[in-house]
């Protein structure tokens, strides 16, 4: 009987973990991520410097919400740049030799804090405590982080068949 209460949990818990939104396991904001006031129209301008301060003209600027990139465009002379139609969120403003986290606000919902333009310091060396693209396991993540109901299925599936199979066994004998 004991067990059965057992398989009978891990089968309700897995059954919650597929109804619950995977929003819900987001990870907070990241620490040190600079506030960005959006203009009208979800206008975000910015501009890419050097370690010196010196504009970076016909850079690449790649602006990424979680692992999608949402619009790419290009510095001009001065190293500023402009992207239309974008919302309130958390993203990365990725160059090729810089990265900087925003969170970026709705015009007119920014707390007094925000600054009125991005800026994105290139040269800065990026570490970071995961695999990345280049990692052993990297398509097998993204997999897994692309159907969050499918692995919830298989990990409730490995979960309840072995205990559904050791509830069996014990009364077979009887």
């Amino acid at each position: 009987m004991k067990r059965n209460l057992w398989g009978t949990m891990a089968a309700a818990l897995a059954c919650v973990g597929m109804v619950v939104p995977p929003a819900a396991f987001a990870a907070e904001p990241a620490a040190g991520a600079t506030d960005i006031a959006l203009r009208q129209g979800g206008l975000l301008v910015g501009q890419v410097v050097d370690r010196q301060g010196v504009p970076q003209a016909n850079r690449t600027v790649s602006i990424q919400y979680g692992p999608h990139e949402i619009v790419r465009t290009v510095t001009d002379q001065n190293g500023t740049f402009a992207a239309q139609g974008l919302r309130g969120g958390q993203y990365q403003l990725v160059t090729h030799e810089g990265i900087s986290v925003c969170r970026l606000w709705a015009a007119n919902t920014a707390p007094p804090a925000a600054r009125p333009a991005a800026l994105v310091v290139t040269g800065n060396q990026v570490v970071r405590g995961q695999w990345g693209a280049a990692g052993p396991l990297h398509g097998s993540v993204e997999w897994v982080k692309a159907h969050p109901y499918i692995t919830a299925g298989v990990v409730a599936a490995a979960i309840a068949i072995p205990l559904a199979l050791a509830d069996d066994d014990d009364y077979s004998g009887s």
